[in-house]
């Protein structure tokens, strides 16, 4: 029995002056470019509704069958199934970008399905138009209110010799697998995108692996330290990663735990991160193991900043013993001296005897040379701040250097800013500071190369950087060279870069020291600017 629904949209169309013995020719139909940007804004629902109905014509195959999706106002957006159907419906008019509106094709199941708010069959003479009377059509309307607020109709249609009720409870069910599979694509996205936020705004490396240790999850820290785009990590095994791959391995293999492991990762000659490393295994609600979490927290700052204090602790310590040494070495050491001095002017005209109070003389004389030095290292003299031009202080001591360069047959560079950068300095002890680094790096390379010097900025202060192409340290040497009495040469007393960190630091700045062996060497002094000059 005809539903009055149906009924009354044909006197409707009887009223209007239509004819139904006429082929429907659709009036509103959208332009290319207008089709598209509805088919994007219901992109979603168009995958959804392939994957459904790709099931739906599997379970009525043998049968000339079209599924067809419509947009709030009865615009056709997509139409698949069996193509000889395809073209009838095409000699009829219908095709994607028309409108399916009573007023323009008559009496039709996405017109009816839309307004009437629910599921709408029109099967042979139920449609208005004679031309559709062997074709059966019905449509679900869908109103998805978690995915934009889409509204719209799917339909089927078919021979109306062919049609069913069943296919209408089958298009239903359809319906609310696709409104199920939106909500859940939509979650998992969601959660997908919140994963991704966190993993990628959070300042740790984070690494996940699959249970054969296949990388899963990489993020943008982990790419930053490893130098390893996260799309060559993805997929491929962590046991790769010299530095953390074993411990991985431990975790996959034996179920182990690590925290707070320290890691050192080298990004460039004169930049290192320091991380802490962590991994634990991931288990699934059966306690079975699935994959690995790892990672990388970067202590850099913290850790540059407590080698400061420990520095400065040590120095202190230092300090403290050199001026008591100093005091009891000094004492004794100028009486001998003054004696000597006595005894060189009663032996004045014997040549022999002379000869043995010079040695002992000029000796003497080193001692007292290395107690002043180690007094200069321990509590350096109050520095005679003054406003100073940092590229001057740069350019005399390059120009004072620059001859013994030449005979090292090496290049020293000086790459300065063109405005002046203003400091509050003793010139006398920086100038002593970068003298005691460019020779430092002259001895490192006796083969020659090159020394550059660059002014730059650093933070609110500035940082003068040395680099050598020179034969660089070990991690052990780096950590140890501002050790007083610490040298790699064979010659050195291990003194002058004491001073020199203890002149900086009375200057209310730092010495750091990157090195990498084989490569080079680099120190960066970084002094406060002169703001009120």
């Amino acid at each position: 029995m005809e539903a009055s629904y149906v009924t009354e949209s044909k006197a409707r169309c009887l009223a209007a002056g239509m004819d139904p013995a006429s082929i429907p020719v659709p009036v509103t139909v959208l332009s290319e470019a207008e089709l598209m940007q509805r088919k994007i804004k219901y992109s979603e629902v168009i995958s959804v509704v392939s994957f459904f109905g790709t099931r739906v014509l599997d379970l009525l195959r043998g049968m000339e069958v079209l599924i067809l999706l419509a947009d709030q106002n009865g615009f056709i957006l997509e139409i698949f199934g069996d193509p000889t159907m395809k073209d009838v419906i095409h000699q009829l008019g219908m095709r994607e970008g028309i409108l399916l509106s009573e007023q323009e094709m008559g009496t039709n199941a996405v017109h009816l399905a839309l307004k009437q708010g629910h599921p709408v069959e029109v099967v042979g003479e139920e449609h208005f138009h004679h031309k559709l009377s062997l074709s059966a059509c019905c449509c679900v309307p869908f109103h998805f209110r978690e995915i934009n607020n889409l509204v719209g109709t799917v339909g089927i249609m078919n021979a109306a010799a062919d049609y069913s009720v069943f296919q209408l409870a089958l298009l239903e069910n359809m319906v609310d697998s696709m409104e199920r599979e939106l909500l859940l694509r939509r979650n998992n996205r969601n959660q997908y995108l919140l994963n991704h936020l966190m993993i990628n705004t959070i300042k740790n490396g984070v690494i996940v692996t699959d249970n054969f240790g296949n990388i899963t999850e990489f993020n943008s820290f982990a790419e930053k330290i490893t130098k390893r785009r996260r799309e060559d990590a993805v997929g491929n095994s962590i046991f790769s990663f010299e530095q953390f791959g074993n411990y991985l391995y431990e975790v996959l293999k034996n179920g182990r735990h690590y925290e707070d492991v320290e890691l050192v990762f080298t990004i460039s000659l004169d930049r290192r991160i320091i991380c802490l490393f962590d991994a634990i295994p991931i288990y699934d609600d059966n306690r079975t193991l699935i994959g690995a979490y790892a990672q990388l927290r970067d202590i850099t700052e913290r850790f540059e900043l407590e080698q400061q204090i420990i520095n400065s602790e040590k120095f202190s310590a230092i300090g403290r013993l050199a001026a008591g040494l100093a005091h009891e070495i000094r004492n004794p050491l100028t009486s001998i001296m003054g004696f000597i001095q006595l005894l060189l002017e009663r032996f004045r005209d014997q040549e022999s005897e002379r000869k043995y109070l010079d040695l002992v003389h000029k000796e003497l004389k080193n001692v007292n040379k290395l107690v002043s030095d180690f007094v200069v290292m321990a509590k350096p003299s109050t520095p005679d701040r003054r406003e100073c031009i940092l590229q001057e202080l740069i350019l005399d001591t390059v120009n004072l250097m620059k001859s013994q360069a030449i005979l090292n047959d090496t290049q020293l560079i000086p790459e300065l800013r063109p405005f002046p950068v203003k400091v509050f300095v003793d010139p006398i002890q920086i100038k002593q500071v970068f003298v005691n680094v460019i020779q430092n790096a002259l001895d490192a390379m006796p083969r020659g190369g090159t020394i550059t010097v660059q002014v730059k900025d650093y933070q609110d202060k500035v940082k003068i950087s040395i680099t050598d192409t020179g034969i660089g340290m070990t991690e052990e040497e780096r950590n140890k060279v501002l050790n007083p009495f610490f040298s790699t040469k064979e010659n050195g007393l291990g003194l002058g870069l004491s001073v020199c960190y203890r002149i900086v630091e009375n200057h209310k700045g730092m010495m750091i020291i990157h090195s990498q062996k084989g490569v080079g060497t680099r120190f960066d002094i970084i002094l406060p600017i002169c703001e009120d000059c």
